[in-house]
């Protein structure tokens, strides 16, 4: 057995708590552009980092009129850019001086759900090399990542871009992600090849179950569906009562291994589906069992 496997497969009897708060210090959540602001406002802290996402049902302008509403309430806001759903170099520019006029200084970018692009974008990276140029540049750009991988693009070809898009951003969110082995092996396998982005793990907040596994079944996550299967007895719960998710099943594993603790993680990417109470709650809750300190919340 290499030394690899054993880091990786290394699993420590006390859980690491400095590690566990601080992955839970800061409150970043992600919203659908349909969110309503009233919700938003009883229910998450002033001062929360909300990211919007981008979709071909709501296109560029829903992103834009969330994203600007909840700025104008004082959140820190990030929204998502398509790469596929922008048409022109020129919509760029006057999209993202709409976003520095609000104080919005940090965006996501992926490629996008849409199968041709409407514009000059083709995918993320093109997005990302004019992002870079424009003045001022954006504070902070997010790339996503692929542990579980993508159904429609080989491993291999998403490892090689997600390396060569890192000169272009600041940090990079995985996509949802269950199972803490195949966490570890993607990381481990991705810090040995000079992948050096901090680093946010994207987890729902306490949805029911069968939603999740429709969720779940369409991003292709079949390791992690499997996982869950397996080790929660997911059939049984759904059948006797069981129906939510606890993100604990993740990260109490992920707190004792020293490959994911040693290996770059600085937060949650909460994917909330804009059910915000199961989020804000449950980090609330487990923060005070954790005994971390302070708030939980950065401005």
């Amino acid at each position: 057995m290499t030394d690899d496997v054993l880091s990786e497969a290394a699993i420590e009897a006390t859980p690491d708590i400095s590690f566990y708060c601080a992955l839970l210090e800061e409150l970043r959540i992600e919203v659908l552009p349909t969110v309503e602001l009233e919700k938003v406002m009883a229910t998450v802290p002033l001062g929360s980092t909300l990211t919007v996402t981008s979709s071909p049902a709501h296109g560029v302008k829903g992103t834009l009129a969330t994203a600007l509403a909840l700025r104008q309430h004082g959140y820190r806001v990030v929204p998502h850019l398509a790469a596929r759903a922008l048409r022109s170099h020129q919509e760029l520019v006057l999209l993202w001086q709409q976003f520095v006029a609000a104080g919005i200084d940090e965006v996501f970018v992926v490629g996008g759900d849409q199968t041709e692009p409407a514009g000059e974008f083709p995918d993320s990276r093109t997005l990302l090399t004019a992002l870079v140029e424009l003045q001022p540049r954006p504070r902070r750009i997010g790339i996503a990542a692929y542990p579980e991988g993508h159904p429609h693009i080989p491993a291999d070809v998403l490892d090689a871009d997600l390396l060569t898009k890192q000169a272009l951003a600041d940090y990079a969110i995985t996509q949802l992600v269950f199972d803490p082995d195949a966490l570890v092996r993607w990381l481990t396998r991705m810090r040995s090849r000079g992948f050096t982005l901090p680093l946010y793990l994207c987890l729902p907040g306490t949805l029911r179950l069968d939603r999740l596994i429709r969720i779940g079944l369409r991003l292709g996550l079949g390791t992690s569906l499997r996982y869950l299967e397996k080790q929660r007895g997911l059939v049984g719960r759904l059948l006797t009562g069981g129906i939510h998710y606890d993100p604990s099943d993740l990260l109490d594993e992920l707190v004792r291994r020293p490959a994911a603790i040693q290996g770059g993680i600085v937060g949650i990417h909460w994917s909330s589906f804009n059910a915000l109470a199961s989020v804000v709650e449950w980090v609330a809750a487990k923060r005070a069992r954790l005994g971390c300190p302070g708030e939980g919340v950065q401005a």
